[in-house]
């Protein structure tokens, strides 16, 4: 299998690599910022348990190459349409997206524009994050959880030779007959990890430390699961687990990449994640004041960052 990674950020990087590492054949679509730092530097992945650096193929918009048999997509989901068009034309006849975008909406829209049958969903969590260097970093937060699979469920020959490339690289992934379900889960815990982190602007250690902390992510959680359910897949018990003992941790530093983008003054998901939840609770008359909030907040964001531009 030929893999086209679409971005070399903290996800794409990590999979891209680890792909690389188990001997795939794998290029980077990556923007000429990030084409320039890998050309100088490579690729390196730090883990607790080490590291990994290696040289890769880089292409950029315009000269993509191909055909491609997995694209593994991990751009900004407000990058997704301007992705699709760059790998779309590329995409082997039988070839696959395996998307690991934040939010829930980019399989709608992915499927819309090349057919649900050549569309995988995936879901991804734990936090991965890169330097200013451009170096991977896979800190010890979170799961480690990556699962893929058919949008419908059924067998696939494909994510079974996916799951093997994975494999070889030591990443070890679950092939899921219940994805899509898997990835409203994700976007659940997203979203409340997410709207938490905007309305008080503060790594996990802080929050868990003030009296009112723990009480106010249980109710960031809660309009979430009150939104998803309504929308037919009710969170587990699992991931408001996860999510409340993320946030709970003394001295932790854990915070949500929305939280990165916003100290570092980058656009955000916002829309695509605490935006869509509030659409979707005004559809369906459900009281979120908490994601309102945050929205709020982020939009104040936005707007002082493109006058500021």
């Amino acid at each position: 299998m030929r893999f086209l990674i679409i971005g070399a950020g903290a996800l794409g990087g990590y999979y891209g690599g680890m792909l690389l590492k188990g001997g795939a054949d794998v290029t980077f679509l990556v923007r000429p910022r990030r084409a320039a730092q890998l050309a100088e530097r490579g690729l390196t992945i730090k883990t607790p348990e080490g590291g990994y650096a290696t040289a890769v193929r880089i292409v950029q918009s315009g000269a993509v190459g191909g055909p491609y048999d997995v694209v593994f997509l991990a751009c900004k989901a407000y990058g997704l349409e301007g992705a699709i068009d760059d790998f779309a034309p590329v995409l082997a006849a039988d070839g696959v997206v395996l998307p690991v975008l934040n939010g829930i909406n980019h399989i709608a829209v992915l499927s819309n524009r090349l057919g649900a049958g050549r569309v995988l969903g995936g879901a991804v969590v734990f936090l991965v994050t890169v330097t200013p260097e451009g170096d991977i970093v896979v800190p010890s937060h979170g799961t480690g959880q990556t699962s893929f699979g058919v949008l419908d469920g059924e067998p696939s020959v494909r994510c079974d030779e996916i799951r093997a490339a994975f494999a070889a690289g030591g990443v070890p992934a679950t092939i899921s007959s219940n994805i899509v379900a898997e990835m409203w889960v994700k976007f659940c815990g997203m979203g409340a990890s997410s709207a938490v982190a905007v309305v008080t602007r503060a790594r996990a250690g802080l929050v868990a430390a003030v009296p009112a902390g723990a009480a106010s992510v249980a109710a960031a959680f809660e309009e979430c699961a009150r939104v998803t359910a309504a929308e037919g897949y009710p969170p587990s018990a699992g991931i408001r687990d996860i999510v409340l003992r993320m946030w709970s941790q003394s001295g932790s530093d854990y915070c949500p990449s929305l939280l990165h983008d916003i100290e570092n003054g980058r656009p955000t998901e916002g829309e695509h994640i605490i935006g869509d939840l509030v659409r979707r609770a005004d559809r369906r008359g459900v009281e979120v004041p908490i994601l309102r909030a945050a929205l709020c907040s982020l939009q104040i964001y936005e707007s002082r960052r493109s006058t500021a531009a």
